[in-house]
Protein backbone atom coordinates (compact mmCIF):
# COMPACT_ATOMS: atom_id res chain seq x y z
CA UNK A 1 0.00 0.00 0.00
CA UNK A 2 1.11 3.56 -0.79
CA UNK A 3 -0.37 6.56 1.02
CA UNK A 4 0.08 10.04 -0.41
CA UNK A 5 -0.36 12.77 2.18
CA UNK A 6 0.07 16.43 3.00
CA UNK A 7 0.31 17.65 6.59
CA UNK A 8 1.15 21.03 8.13
CA UNK A 9 0.29 20.37 11.79
CA UNK A 10 0.46 16.58 11.87
CA UNK A 11 -3.23 15.65 11.60
CA UNK A 12 -2.95 14.10 8.15
CA UNK A 13 0.44 12.56 8.90
CA UNK A 14 -1.08 10.85 11.94
CA UNK A 15 -3.93 9.42 9.85
CA UNK A 16 -1.50 8.32 7.13
CA UNK A 17 0.59 6.53 9.76
CA UNK A 18 -2.51 4.84 11.17
CA UNK A 19 -3.38 3.58 7.68
CA UNK A 20 0.18 2.33 7.20
CA UNK A 21 2.13 1.22 4.16
CA UNK A 22 4.63 3.32 2.25
CA UNK A 23 4.06 6.99 3.09
CA UNK A 24 4.84 9.57 0.41
CA UNK A 25 4.72 13.29 1.12
CA UNK A 26 2.94 15.11 -1.71
CA UNK A 27 5.26 18.17 -1.51
CA UNK A 28 8.23 15.82 -1.83
CA UNK A 29 6.62 14.10 -4.83
CA UNK A 30 6.11 17.50 -6.45
CA UNK A 31 9.72 18.59 -5.81
CA UNK A 32 11.06 15.31 -7.21
CA UNK A 33 8.54 15.33 -10.07
CA UNK A 34 7.30 11.91 -9.02
CA UNK A 35 4.04 11.77 -10.93
CA UNK A 36 3.71 8.02 -11.34
CA UNK A 37 2.39 5.90 -8.47
CA UNK A 38 1.75 2.18 -8.76
CA UNK A 39 0.68 -0.18 -5.99
CA UNK A 40 -2.11 -2.64 -5.18
CA UNK A 41 -3.71 0.00 -2.91
CA UNK A 42 -3.13 3.76 -3.10
CA UNK A 43 -4.52 6.32 -0.68
CA UNK A 44 -4.69 10.09 -0.37
CA UNK A 45 -4.87 11.94 2.95
CA UNK A 46 -5.25 15.72 2.84
CA UNK A 47 -6.75 18.66 4.76
CA UNK A 48 -9.84 20.58 3.67
CA UNK A 49 -9.01 24.21 2.83
CA UNK A 50 -11.86 26.71 2.64
CA UNK A 51 -14.45 23.90 2.33
CA UNK A 52 -12.60 22.65 -0.77
CA UNK A 53 -9.84 20.36 -1.99
CA UNK A 54 -6.67 22.52 -1.93
CA UNK A 55 -5.78 23.60 -5.48
CA UNK A 56 -2.25 22.20 -5.32
CA UNK A 57 -3.70 18.79 -4.40
CA UNK A 58 -6.04 18.99 -7.41
CA UNK A 59 -3.11 19.94 -9.65
CA UNK A 60 -1.00 17.10 -8.29
CA UNK A 61 -3.73 14.52 -8.92
CA UNK A 62 -4.32 15.76 -12.46
CA UNK A 63 -0.59 15.47 -13.20
CA UNK A 64 -0.17 12.04 -11.62
CA UNK A 65 -0.72 8.63 -13.14
CA UNK A 66 -2.01 6.27 -10.45
CA UNK A 67 -2.22 2.57 -11.23
CA UNK A 68 -3.97 0.59 -8.55
CA UNK A 69 -6.86 -1.76 -7.96
CA UNK A 70 -8.11 0.34 -5.03
CA UNK A 71 -7.87 4.13 -4.76
CA UNK A 72 -9.12 5.76 -1.57
CA UNK A 73 -9.07 9.20 0.04
CA UNK A 74 -9.55 10.67 3.50
CA UNK A 75 -10.12 14.40 3.93
CA UNK A 76 -9.50 15.85 7.40
CA UNK A 77 -11.32 18.96 8.57
CA UNK A 78 -11.89 21.01 11.70
CA UNK A 79 -15.18 22.89 11.87
CA UNK A 80 -17.00 22.24 8.59
CA UNK A 81 -16.03 20.06 5.60
CA UNK A 82 -18.29 21.50 2.94
CA UNK A 83 -18.87 19.20 -0.03
CA UNK A 84 -15.24 18.14 -0.27
CA UNK A 85 -16.17 14.49 -0.90
CA UNK A 86 -18.35 15.37 -3.87
CA UNK A 87 -15.73 17.73 -5.26
CA UNK A 88 -13.01 15.08 -5.03
CA UNK A 89 -15.25 12.46 -6.67
CA UNK A 90 -15.26 14.57 -9.84
CA UNK A 91 -11.48 14.89 -10.01
CA UNK A 92 -9.55 12.46 -12.19
CA UNK A 93 -5.89 11.47 -12.22
CA UNK A 94 -3.78 11.96 -15.33
CA UNK A 95 -4.81 8.54 -16.60
CA UNK A 96 -8.50 9.13 -15.83
CA UNK A 97 -8.65 7.18 -12.57
CA UNK A 98 -11.44 8.09 -10.13
CA UNK A 99 -11.62 7.26 -6.42
CA UNK A 100 -13.23 4.07 -5.15
CA UNK A 101 -13.60 5.36 -1.60
CA UNK A 102 -13.85 8.93 -0.26
CA UNK A 103 -14.57 9.83 3.32
CA UNK A 104 -13.96 12.74 5.68
CA UNK A 105 -12.75 12.85 9.26
CA UNK A 106 -13.30 15.57 11.85
CA UNK A 107 -10.14 16.46 13.74
CA UNK A 108 -8.84 19.48 15.64
CA UNK A 109 -9.45 22.82 13.94
CA UNK A 110 -6.05 24.24 12.96
CA UNK A 111 -7.08 27.45 11.20
CA UNK A 112 -5.41 30.02 13.43
CA UNK A 113 -7.67 32.86 12.28
CA UNK A 114 -10.84 30.87 12.96
CA UNK A 115 -10.22 29.22 16.34
CA UNK A 116 -8.14 29.57 19.47
CA UNK A 117 -5.52 26.84 19.20
CA UNK A 118 -5.41 26.48 22.99
CA UNK A 119 -8.87 24.90 22.81
CA UNK A 120 -7.94 22.30 20.19
CA UNK A 121 -7.22 18.95 21.82
CA UNK A 122 -6.96 16.89 18.66
CA UNK A 123 -7.77 13.54 20.24
CA UNK A 124 -10.90 11.90 21.66
CA UNK A 125 -12.58 8.51 21.98
CA UNK A 126 -15.08 9.53 19.31
CA UNK A 127 -12.32 10.51 16.91
CA UNK A 128 -10.42 7.28 17.52
CA UNK A 129 -13.63 5.32 16.89
CA UNK A 130 -14.11 7.11 13.57
CA UNK A 131 -10.52 6.40 12.60
CA UNK A 132 -11.02 2.71 13.39
CA UNK A 133 -14.11 2.68 11.15
CA UNK A 134 -12.15 4.25 8.30
CA UNK A 135 -9.35 1.73 8.69
CA UNK A 136 -11.85 -1.13 8.59
CA UNK A 137 -13.42 0.27 5.41
CA UNK A 138 -10.03 0.55 3.72
CA UNK A 139 -8.93 -2.92 4.84
CA UNK A 140 -12.13 -4.36 3.36
CA UNK A 141 -11.70 -2.34 0.13
CA UNK A 142 -15.11 -0.79 0.64
CA UNK A 143 -16.52 1.14 -2.32
CA UNK A 144 -18.09 4.27 -0.93
CA UNK A 145 -18.31 8.02 -1.56
CA UNK A 146 -19.49 10.03 1.45
CA UNK A 147 -22.69 11.87 0.56
CA UNK A 148 -22.76 15.68 0.92
CA UNK A 149 -25.90 17.52 1.99
CA UNK A 150 -27.42 20.20 -0.29
CA UNK A 151 -26.26 22.85 2.18
CA UNK A 152 -22.66 21.58 2.09
CA UNK A 153 -22.77 21.54 -1.72
CA UNK A 154 -24.01 25.14 -1.80
CA UNK A 155 -21.34 26.32 0.63
CA UNK A 156 -18.50 24.70 -1.31
CA UNK A 157 -19.87 26.02 -4.60
CA UNK A 158 -19.88 29.54 -3.18
CA UNK A 159 -16.39 29.18 -1.72
CA UNK A 160 -14.99 27.97 -5.02
CA UNK A 161 -16.17 31.19 -6.69
CA UNK A 162 -14.07 33.32 -4.34
CA UNK A 163 -11.45 30.87 -3.17
CA UNK A 164 -9.16 32.37 -0.52
CA UNK A 165 -6.28 29.90 -0.49
CA UNK A 166 -4.89 30.15 -4.01
CA UNK A 167 -1.15 29.60 -4.30
CA UNK A 168 0.68 32.95 -4.36
CA UNK A 169 1.07 35.58 -1.68
CA UNK A 170 -1.24 33.53 0.53
CA UNK A 171 -1.02 34.50 4.18
CA UNK A 172 2.50 35.91 3.92
CA UNK A 173 1.36 39.54 3.72
CA UNK A 174 -0.43 39.06 7.05
CA UNK A 175 2.52 37.52 8.91
CA UNK A 176 5.01 39.24 11.17
CA UNK A 177 8.15 37.90 12.80
CA UNK A 178 8.96 38.98 16.35
CA UNK A 179 12.33 39.57 17.95
CA UNK A 180 12.04 36.09 19.50
CA UNK A 181 13.10 34.59 16.15
CA UNK A 182 16.55 32.97 16.29
CA UNK A 183 16.81 32.22 12.58
CA UNK A 184 16.79 28.47 13.29
CA UNK A 185 15.28 27.67 9.89
CA UNK A 186 12.49 25.42 11.15
CA UNK A 187 9.92 27.40 9.15
CA UNK A 188 11.96 27.09 5.95
CA UNK A 189 12.40 23.36 6.52
CA UNK A 190 8.68 22.84 7.09
CA UNK A 191 7.40 24.95 4.19
CA UNK A 192 6.00 22.48 1.62
CA UNK A 193 6.49 24.94 -1.24
CA UNK A 194 10.06 26.00 -0.29
CA UNK A 195 8.69 29.51 -0.05
CA UNK A 196 10.80 30.61 2.93
CA UNK A 197 14.47 31.55 3.01
CA UNK A 198 16.52 32.53 6.05
CA UNK A 199 18.32 35.75 5.21
CA UNK A 200 20.12 37.85 7.79
CA UNK A 201 18.96 35.51 10.51
CA UNK A 202 15.24 35.91 9.77
CA UNK A 203 12.67 34.27 7.47
CA UNK A 204 11.90 35.93 4.15
CA UNK A 205 8.67 34.88 2.43
CA UNK A 206 8.39 34.54 -1.35
CA UNK A 207 5.20 34.38 -3.43
CA UNK A 208 4.52 30.63 -3.56
CA UNK A 209 2.48 30.28 -0.36
CA UNK A 210 -0.44 27.84 -0.05
CA UNK A 211 -1.58 29.25 3.33
CA UNK A 212 -0.96 25.98 5.18
CA UNK A 213 0.32 27.72 8.31
CA UNK A 214 3.07 25.20 8.99
CA UNK A 215 5.56 27.99 9.60
CA UNK A 216 3.60 29.84 12.28
CA UNK A 217 2.09 26.76 13.94
CA UNK A 218 5.45 25.04 14.44
CA UNK A 219 7.93 27.82 15.17
CA UNK A 220 9.92 26.65 18.24
CA UNK A 221 10.03 30.22 19.55
CA UNK A 222 6.44 31.12 18.61
CA UNK A 223 7.94 34.06 16.75
CA UNK A 224 5.69 34.06 13.67
CA UNK A 225 2.29 35.67 14.05
CA UNK A 226 -0.78 36.26 11.89
CA UNK A 227 -2.42 39.64 12.27
CA UNK A 228 -5.85 37.98 12.63
CA UNK A 229 -4.88 35.05 14.87
CA UNK A 230 -7.34 34.29 17.69
CA UNK A 231 -4.54 33.82 20.22
CA UNK A 232 -0.81 33.22 20.41
CA UNK A 233 -1.41 29.53 21.19
CA UNK A 234 -0.28 26.98 18.60
CA UNK A 235 -1.39 23.48 17.62
CA UNK A 236 0.31 20.30 16.51
CA UNK A 237 -1.25 16.84 16.56
CA UNK A 238 -0.42 15.29 19.94
CA UNK A 239 0.86 12.09 18.28
CA UNK A 240 3.32 13.85 15.96
CA UNK A 241 6.63 15.44 16.94
CA UNK A 242 8.29 18.42 15.25
CA UNK A 243 11.21 16.43 13.88
CA UNK A 244 8.84 13.87 12.38
CA UNK A 245 6.88 16.66 10.73
CA UNK A 246 10.11 18.14 9.35
CA UNK A 247 11.01 14.83 7.77
CA UNK A 248 7.60 14.68 6.05
CA UNK A 249 7.74 18.15 4.49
Amino acid sequence: MTVLYFSSTGNCLYIAKRIGGRLLSIPECIREENYHIEDSEVGLVFPVYGLCVPPFIVEFLEKTSIRTSYLFAVATYGFFPGAVCGQLSKIRTKDGRCFDYINRLKMAENCITFSDMAKQKGDSKKQQSQIDELLADITEHKRYIREDSPFKKLMTKNHLKNYEFETGVGITDMLSVSADCTGCGTCACLCPMQNISIIGGAPIFDSNCISCGACLQNCPRNAIHHQKEKSSARYRNPHIGLEELKMSS
